[in-house]
């Protein structure tokens, strides 16, 4: 097993982001977390502990899948969202950016590498 320590301030820095706050961060990897459990029927313990410096053990299987699919509900939570418009200025984020797309495929992958072939989902 892998602890890496303040996982969410890790998640922000590797992304060349200042927000949201670490605390957010923390919430989307618990949720993350939860996902990836339901999905692949894995135990993956929530983060522990302080606030705001909290650490995530697991697998480096299972620290890859959780920090790939962080990075997506991070992106969704910063870059989605009602359209904004000025004037006669029309805002919109696009899907077709490649790390939406590389991300989601190492999410799909990994969780199906977590799930294993003696886990059925139905």
């Amino acid at each position: 097993m892998t602890t890496i320590d303040s996982i969410a301030q890790r998640i922000l820095d590797e992304n060349d982001y200042s927000t949201p706050n670490v605390a957010i961060v923390e919430y989307l990897i618990d949720n993350a977390i939860d996902y990836i459990n339901m999905e692949a029927g894995t135990s993956i313990a929530e983060l522990s502990g302080d606030a705001e410096s909290k650490s995530l053990t697991g697998t480096k299987s299972e620290i890859s899948v959780v920090k790939a699919l962080s990075v997506l509900m991070l992106r969704a939570y910063r870059d989605r969202g009602p359209q904004v418009s000025v004037g006669g200025l029309n805002v919109a984020v696009t899907l077709a950016d490649p790390q939406y797309s590389l991300f989601t495929k190492m999410v799909n992958k990994g969780i199906s590498r977590l799930r294993g072939r003696s886990f059925e989902k139905t």
